[in-house]
């Protein structure tokens, strides 16, 4: 009998174990859905709350996977106004009050009608996927601060954009990192793709595009561009053509660094082509192979521009370059215009202090002029081209406010070199920030000239112009260099009777004789007993010679060629 009892016992307790085997998962579950449950009913109450009243979220169908909390729905709409946005499907997964770790929405479409039909659009999405997003509540009530929203990593796959109006856009991928109010870590666009058909077809293609280290507006806030502020920004691939006006503008590659208030930004641009036809001139082709710059204040000169505002100075110690490099460009297939590279550098004298010097060179300058636009003159004294080079040194102290040119020069290979040199005081650099002069000449009024120097050797331009015209009239070069130099030494001059020229006036007529005959080198140099007026001293050419010889000390010599 006790064997019995201790049988029927075992057998009790075996079948209790498996029914709690079997009970007490259910049971779990049960209670991880309606926990789910319960997360999925009060996110999706404050979503409600805080798309406003006029607005509504629905969806078809929706489960809560017991085990992993993952809520899935089918048929998702939220209409807001005339705005509806819907998925076919959406997935949530580590759902809180306040954030949600995963959330992936297939087939998303955004419509949004216009009082005006031609401006209405629709926005599609193969997916969209956000991880981390955290949806903070408002301060007083159940609704969502969207200002305050952050996420950790968004992305947009096979977006699409179709507007009435005959326009659209295509874009193969949107990502986002880092995003926290006011700044994102990284944005990058890939694959974009618009088309304009309203008035013939406007195309626009972007390979991609990344933004890193941005300050942004907040969402649902004002926009303000000059509030932007960027550590890189990046394009590549780059084309538009308008049909309208058969153009088409290509840009390889542009990288914006250190871009905001009060920082010294650099930019490198590669590849930029321009190319079309024009009234008149027929096809034309520009290309430019590469463009940088730093130590520029980019956005505060930028921002100065538009403001109509002095913009900002270098401050000691900061360097400035820029480069433009591999300049071309083409009429009717035919070059007429090469620029090797042009550089610049504005940068600090170590031995003086707070002094500025500044250098600007065009290297490689060679210029094809169509036969109607003087190349066929060219071509008659035997020039194919031109090529030049192009130079100018500047050192000015803003503290004497003086600017010295030493030297401004063109050398044109073969034909001729002219130099200029200034010494200008008086020389005051416009206070950044303050408004711009409504008169520029105005800036002008305070210059004065202490000395200036003009310059020019003669490399073959003068002689060739010579043996042209001595051919024409069948007599001797040296003929007609001697009759030229007659006239520098006869020709009367205003203001100075026969036989009564100040002897200043005589040495510099028989400077330019000198050169007349020798066609070698001239120079014309004045140093006023005390600096004169800037536009007095730029147009000494105007004057009497005495006046010029008396208050300008205009002096001349001339050098012969060497031989």
């Amino acid at each position: 009998m006790r064997r019995r009892s201790l049988l029927l016992a075992t057998c009790l307790s075996l079948g209790g174990l498996h029914l709690g085997g079997l009970v007490l998962p259910a049971a779990i579950g049960a209670l991880a859905q309606a926990e789910g449950e319960r997360q999925f009913d009060a996110a999706a109450a404050r979503l409600r709350a805080g798309l406003g009243p006029d607005s509504a979220l629905e969806w078809r169908s929706r489960s809560i996977d017991p085990v992993t909390g993952q809520a899935r729905l089918q048929g998702v709409a939220i209409r807001r106004g005339k705005e509806r946005i819907s998925a076919e499907e959406a997935t949530f997964n580590d759902l809180r009050a306040d954030r949600v770790g995963r959330a992936v929405f297939t087939a998303v479409r955004v419509d949004s009608p216009n009082n005006d039909p031609a401006r209405s659009n629709t926005l599609t999405a193969a997916r969209v996927v956000a991880s981390s997003l955290l949806l903070p509540a408002l301060a007083g009530g159940p609704g969502v601060d969207w200002s305050a929203a952050a996420v950790e990593e968004a992305v947009a796959e096979g977006l699409r954009v179709e507007a009435a109006d005959r326009s659209g856009a295509e874009l193969g991928r949107l990502s986002i990192a880092g995003y926290a109010p006011g700044s994102v870590r990284e944005a990058v666009l890939e694959g974009l793709r618009f088309t304009d058909r309203r008035d013939g077809e406007t195309r626009i293609q972007l390979g991609r595009a990344r933004l890193a280290g941005a300050a942004v507006p907040r969402l649902g806030q004002p926009f303000d561009p000059w509030a932007l502020a960027a550590d890189s920004a990046l394009l590549e691939g780059l084309e538009v053509s308008v049909e309208k006006d058969d153009v088409r503008f290509r840009l390889g590659r542009t990288q914006l660094d250190n871009w905001g208030e009060g920082r010294l930004s650099a930019l490198a641009v590669e590849g930029l082509a321009v190319e079309g036809a024009a009234p008149g001139s027929g096809p034309f082709t520009a290309e430019v192979g590469r463009i940088g710059l730093s130590g520029v204040a980019g956005r505060d000169t930028a921002y100065a521009i538009a403001n109509d505002l002095n913009p900002p100075q270098s401050s000691p110690g900061q360097d400035q370059t820029g480069a433009i490099e591999g300049i071309a460009v083409a009429l009717g297939g035919t070059p007429v215009l090469r620029i090797a590279a042009i550089r610049g550098l504005n940068t600090w004298d170590t031995a003086v202090p707070g002094t500025e010097l500044g250098h600007l060179g065009v290297d490689g300058l060679t210029i094809d002029l169509p036969a109607e636009y003087g190349g066929a003159w060219l071509d008659s004294l035997g020039y194919k081209q031109i090529q030049a080079a192009i130079g100018i040194d500047t050192r000015l102290s803003r503290k004497d406010e003086r600017l010295a040119v030493e030297p401004f020069a063109i050398d044109a290979t073969g034909m001729g070199r002219f130099g200029l040199s200034m010494d200008v005081r008086g020389f005051d650099v416009p206070v950044p920030g303050q408004p711009v002069a409504d008169d520029p000449m105005a800036l002008m009024a305070n210059w004065s000239v202490a000395g200036m120097g003009l310059r020019y050797t003669d490399l073959g331009l003068l002689r060739a112009l010579i043996a042209r015209q001595a051919a024409q009239e069948r007599v001797p070069e040296r003929q007609l260099r001697d009759r030229y130099a007659q006239m520098a030494m006869r020709t009367p001059l205003p203001g100075a009777g026969r036989g009564k020229e100040a002897p200043g006036v005589t040495r510099i007529r028989e400077a330019l004789a000198s050169f007349a005959r020798d066609l070698g080198t001239i120079e014309l140099t004045i140093r006023p007993p005390k600096p004169v007026a800037f536009l007095e001293a730029v147009g000494f050419a105007g004057m009497p010679p005495e006046q010029a010889v008396r208050e300008l000390n205009l002096t001349a010599r001339a050098t012969p060629p060497a031989r």
